[in-house]
């Protein structure tokens, strides 16, 4: 027997997966970048450390050490927490569940707006009614958490509309099963989608015999039996790479040592033959035999998929891990109705695909999957204009949920495609169909302008074309930063190339984006031999220059190091005695800090929607500074006259209220303390962080990144440098040279910092 697990909303139905062992055009399987050498490399280790309490448990016992030996964790009540997950009106009752009655699974769900009509309705239960006989303390954690997001789905409204008759009988059905079978189901809900044997389950806190847990969780359509294994490939991926050739053996298959993806590639190529004697209309006879000798070879498999998000919930309600404190506010329905959530999934479900074909390097097979769904996609327009009016209509950074968003994405992977197979008249014309519409991925238009002109002038030759789409381009007031200033170069080498004189009137008058040069500055050390092919260059060091103390006799010892680590041990000979390589993880948090509760601010729709977010969904959008102008250009206003006083107050009043808090802006491990980031506050000034606020507040999409690598600065003079560093054969990007040229306008002092290598002659660094 086989079994594995189904979804609530394909139970009934013919299903459609995504398998991520399915292979390309180029029959190779699409395992994104994980090779063999990387699976080696990259093996999990023997044992993890405990997310509560930090003691190093074997992998395989992690759930039950955190369940039944964890003394932070056994008898804690969330309640009693030291950090509240989130102070807000969404937070969740950790030891409360949502249980429907018996029968209203059956009953209609009432449509938004209020009906008189039978409307389901859920009561809240304590968990240990999910789960017979068990006392709600007993349960462990990962099952009391999966109830914690169920009951979070139940009592919104939006969101259990979303839900049929048979998605609430589901609901209803698992919270019948036995507290063994829930669990069970859990653990398997945790693990990755495929089909698992079940002779290599072992689950001990759940019990020594699986097998009538595993029966109960089939008989209620939670497990889908080998009857349902029906995909000769799935099935085939399934076996061990022995029983794999006992296979192909009896088929009289396979070189011997052949490899298990030719056996693969062999016996479904054998089962795509059609047989004379062939029962079946659609079944080959070959592949009827394969696939049943297969599953029987493949014997009890479960299978078994989900999220691995689990862990997050559990560190919040032991006060390990602390959310913001905001408001929930829910205004605007994402998915008008199920079909539209639906269509979204399938959305997503077919991106998934484009980019794992791509990752494999099958770019015919990611062409074919491509290709498909941009027809679905030109479908759906045709057919329901008005659920593209609805998702026009939302705000935009809640139209990144919807199956336009999605498909946009994916068309945009289209492109790509397009151009490595060098079909570029084609990609031409996707982007074209791109840049007609702003409506989704807006943010993209700068990648979409840069990239037809450069398909338009280097690869089809039509110049004329390629001077049109920047115009265009540089007049669009989406494209921003990186992106203008890399059209607007372009235009420059075209105007300065002898073989585009005659196209010279065309490029008159453009929309300038200017940037002045900033300070370079050169520094030798020695590279290390070996590091050709390592990614990064990586230096040779003398150990009392990295910040440490070299002992007697290690006069000439030397450490490994990186350009960054190398040009900090220079600025610290210079006299700056700090000095953070953050990039623009230092300027993020100065930001964070400085707007705070302007960032969580109450009373804005919409951008909260859950307990468990580390930012505003408007934060990478214009509506972040709209949402918050007034609020915004007051801070500003108050950091630009701010005297040092008001500057370490302001950072002191965030640090202490609000340290340990996961927010996306914010790394708190980036300082070594509140007073080192003061110290840097006093050094920078108010007039210049006025500065970066303003900037990054407007747009911090797009000017998140490009930041200089360095900052130094002199605690007793307070000079400090911003220092962009590179590398032998690195160049600035158009981010980073937009940043410098931003920087050096607030006032800053900022370098680039260059580091050559001095030969295989050299004998000292300098």
């Amino acid at each position: 027997m086989a079994e594995r697990r189904s979804s609530p909303a394909a139970r009934g139905k013919k299903r459609r997966t995504l398998s991520l062992t399915k292979r390309g055009g180029d029959g190779r399987a699409n395992n994104g970048t994980n090779s063999i050498a990387a699976f080696f490399n990259n093996a999990p280790p023997a044992k993890l450390a405990c997310p509560l309490c930090g003691e190093m448990v074997p992998r395989f016992k992690i759930n039950e050490h955190i369940d039944s030996q964890c003394q932070k964790f056994i008898g804690n009540d969330p309640k009693d927490a030291e950090l509240k997950p989130s102070e807000n009106e969404a937070n969740l009752a950790p030891r409360s569940g949502s249980e429907l009655k018996p029968g209203e699974a059956e009953a209609n769900l009432a449509p938004r707006g209020g009906s008189e009509g039978n409307e389901v309705t859920v009561r809240h239960a304590p968990f240990a009614e999910g789960g017979r006989g068990v006392e709600p303390t007993r349960l462990p954690y990962y099952l009391r958490n999966f109830l914690t997001v169920l009951e979070a789905v139940l009592e919104n409204e939006d969101d259990r509309m979303l839900f049929n008759q048979d998605d609430l009988a589901v609901i209803h059905a698992f919270q019948q099963l036995s507290a063994a079978g829930q669990m069970l189901y859990v653990r398997l809900f945790q693990r990755k989608l495929h089909w698992l044997r079940v002779s290599r389950l072992d689950y001990s806190e759940i019990g020594s015999d699986l097998a009538p847990v595993i029966q109960e969780l089939a008989s209620c359509g939670f497990l889908q039996r080998e009857s349902d294994l029906q995909d000769l490939e799935e099935v085939l991926e399934l076996l061990p790479a022995p029983e794999l050739r006992g296979l192909a053996k009896t088929f009289h298959l396979g070189a011997p040592g052949a490899q298990k993806q030719q056996l693969v590639t062999d016996l479904l190529r054998l089962g795509r033959q059609r047989s004379l004697f062939a029962l079946r209309p659609g079944q080959t006879g070959a592949g009827a035999a394969i696939l049943k000798r297969a599953r029987q070879l493949a014997g009890q498999e479960a299978g078994a998929g989900g999220q691995n998000q689990l862990y997050t919930i559990l560190l919040v309600n032991s006060g390990r891990l602390a959310f913001p404190a905001y408001t929930v506010l829910r205004r605007e329905r994402v998915f008008q109705d199920r079909e539209d959530l639906i269509r979204y999934e399938a959305a997503m479900r077919a991106l998934q695909e484009v980019v794992l074909a791509m990752q494999a390097g099958s770019w015919e097979g990611a062409l074919e999957l491509y290709t498909t769904a941009k027809q679905v996609w030109l479908e759906q327009q045709e057919q329901d204009s008005r659920n593209l009016r609805h998702q026009e209509e939302l705000p935009v950074f809640l139209r990144c949920f919807t199956t336009g968003w999605a498909y946009t994405r994916l068309l945009s992977r289209g492109v790509e495609i397009l151009q490595r197979l060098r079909r570029y008249e084609e990609a031409v014309l996707e982007l074209r169909s791109l840049l007609a519409q702003a409506t989704f991925c807006p943010d993209s238009r700068g990648r979409w302008w840069d990239r037809l002109a450069l398909n338009l002038q280097q690869h089809l030759k039509r110049t004329e074309q390629a001077i049109g789409a920047i115009r265009e381009g540089l007049s669009d007031p989406l494209v921003r930063t990186g992106h203008r200033l890399s059209l607007y170069q372009r235009a420059v080498r075209m105007r300065e190339s002898p073989s585009c004189r005659k196209y010279r009137l065309l490029l008159r008058d453009l929309p300038a984006v200017e940037v002045q040069d900033v300070t370079h500055v050169t520094i030798r050390g020695k590279m290390f031999p070996h590091a050709g092919g390592m990614g990064k260059s990586v230096f040779l060091m003398a150990a009392d220059e990295d910040g440490g103390n070299a002992g007697e006799g290690d006069a000439q010892a030397t450490v490994l190091c990186s350009v960054e680590e190398l040009a900090l041990a220079h600025y610290r000979r210079l006299g700056f005695d700090q000095g953070i390589h953050g990039e623009g993880s230092t300027f993020s948090t100065l930001f964070g800090l400085l707007l705070w509760d302007i960032i969580f601010m109450e009373g804005i729709p919409d951008v909260f929607r859950n307990p468990y977010q580390a930012c505003p969904l408007d934060l990478h959008t214009d509506r972040f500074y709209g949402n918050r102008r007034e609020a915004i250009e007051a801070r500003v206003e108050v950091l630009r006259e701010a005297s040092e006083e008001t500057l370490h107050a302001l950072l002191a009043d965030a640090w202490s209220s609000q340290e340990g808090r996961l927010c996306t802006l914010v790394s708190w491990e980036r300082f070594s303390s509140l007073q080192q980031a003061q110290s840097l506050a006093s050094c920078l000034g108010g007039a210049f962080l006025a500065g970066i606020v303003r900037r990054m507040a407007e747009d911090y999409r797009h000017c998140r990144g490009g930041l200089p690598d360095l900052v130094v600065w002199n605690t007793s003079n307070n000079a400090y440098k911003l220092v962009e560093v590179k590398g032998p054969n690195d160049r600035l990007s158009q981010k980073q040279q937009i940043w410098l040229d931003a920087l050096r306008k607030l006032g800053a002092d900022v370098e680039v910092c260059h580091v050559t290598d001095v030969g295989p002659r050299g004998d000292r660094l300098d």
